[in-house]
């Protein structure tokens, strides 16, 4: 089973570089697969490159396949590594080489080595660094910081940073997906996810937005028609949909006819 993996935006390429694919595993959203089967995952990246690497599911949800890679060839994860600037000390310090512990690179000296080890130690620092911040000094974030640093600022202060984020329009679709899927999004917000129809092309965020009950009942049939005939028939399945979004999708099937 052939399973393809798009991550030719860079932004999302980074970003799943550091959350799955540096830790030897990959998800993919959308996918389906049976448990311990033995799959063939397509690594699609910028500029036209794909990386194939035997895969293996570990975890099956609805929303998508998280997988562990087998055999990642050093090969592999070299070129990845230097997709997202993240090898030989010319990225953002993590490398598969461990530094000299002092958490010291050989550049200009701003406290970034080459290892894992040295990476963690820049992490750590971020996410203090990003603790108490005032109401203007998070929308300052929102607006300026990089993917890791808009990440870690919405996990500390959540909805609070929310509309900030979604003002940014270098915010990537995983971020806008995450976003979109949490329960306690204000409707206004929803309406802001929903009118932009850059955000609308993404699956990842279409079905963040179905899952969400707070998306509103004149909203549900914009996203549902931007999805695939066959996708389209799965919905009144998915128990993960809301009943609305279930019965939308009925009735926007039986418009459609055969």
């Amino acid at each position: 089973m052939r399973v393809v993996l798009d991550l030719t935006d860079v932004d999302r390429l980074q970003e799943h570089w550091r959350e799955h694919l540096r830790h030897g595993g990959a998800f993919v959203a959308g996918a389906h697969a049976e448990p311990d089967s033995d799959c063939e995952l397509a690594v699609q990246l910028p500029g036209g490159q794909e990386i194939e690497v035997a895969a293996r599911p570990v975890w099956i949800t609805t929303e998508g396949v998280g997988f562990q890679l087998e055999a990642w060839t050093p090969e592999a994860r070299a070129c990845l590594a230097a997709l997202v600037g993240d090898g030989d000390g010319d990225g953002d310090g993590v490398g598969d080489d461990v530094g000299d512990g002092d958490g010291v690179g050989d550049g200009d000296g701003d406290g970034v080595g080459d290892g894992d080890a040295s990476h963690r130690e820049r992490l750590r620092p971020a996410h203090e660094r990003l603790r108490n911040l005032s109401v203007a000094e998070q929308h300052r974030v929102a607006r300026d910081g990089d993917v890791h640093e808009r990440v870690l600022l919405e996990r500390i202060y959540g909805k609070g940073v929310w509309e900030a984020l979604l003002r940014n329009p270098r915010l990537g679709l995983p971020e806008v997906a995450r976003i979109a899927r949490m329960g306690s999004l204000p409707r206004p917000l929803v309406e802001l996810i929903v009118g932009n129809t850059a955000w609308l092309r993404s699956p990842e965020v279409r079905r963040a937005l179905l899952t969400n009950s707070r998306l509103g009942a004149d909203q549900i049939p914009r996203v549902l028609r931007l999805l695939g005939r066959q996708e389209l028939r799965l919905v009144p399945a998915q128990t993960a949909y809301p009943a609305p979004v279930r019965d939308a999708a009925r009735r926007l099937l039986r418009e459609l006819g055969p």
